[in-house]
């Protein structure tokens, strides 16, 4: 999954529009937008800002919490 998925997958489970995120840290509509469709990476700065407009952690952007190696852990 890339981090523009998944940024995508946590704006939509905590039902904020790309509207919403754009007035909670200054980014453009458009470039979420871009960055969510794969058109652009966004930065550690950017991603600290997506972090904070999601009230999470900027790690839990990037970790879903799976392991490497899990079927081998069964």
């Amino acid at each position: 999954m890339s981090i523009g998925e998944r940024l995508k997958l946590i704006r939509e489970d905590k039902k904020l529009s790309q509207g919403e995120i754009e007035r909670r840290t200054g980014l453009l509509r458009c470039y979420i937008s871009r960055i969510e469709n794969g058109h652009t990476v966004p930065s550690v700065e950017t991603l600290q800002k997506l972090a904070r407009g999601y009230e999470m952690e900027m790690y839990q952007l990037l970790y879903a919490g799976q392991t490497r190696g899990r079927a081998q852990d069964t």
